[in-house]
């Protein structure tokens, strides 16, 4: 496996990754992931609870602190 030395960052203090924002010893979610949760649209079947409570499930010990 090769690695492109452009890619590549050193020496940063905050960066995100797979949905998460990576600070020196920090984990955090992406502010935008926490709006979609509030500005849910209004919850009309179960397919959309489930979809909906998956969603916060995942993010849960962000949000609920």
């Amino acid at each position: 496996m090769l690695v492109a030395i452009k890619k590549c960052k050193f020496f940063i203090r905050k960066t995100n990754f797979v949905r998460f924002i990576i600070k020196l010893g920090q984990l955090s979610i992406d502010l935008k992931k926490i709006k979609a949760i509030v500005n849910w649209q209004e919850l009309e079947n179960v397919t959309q609870l489930r979809s909906f409570l998956g969603f916060y499930n995942y993010y849960r010990r962000f949000i609920v602190q």
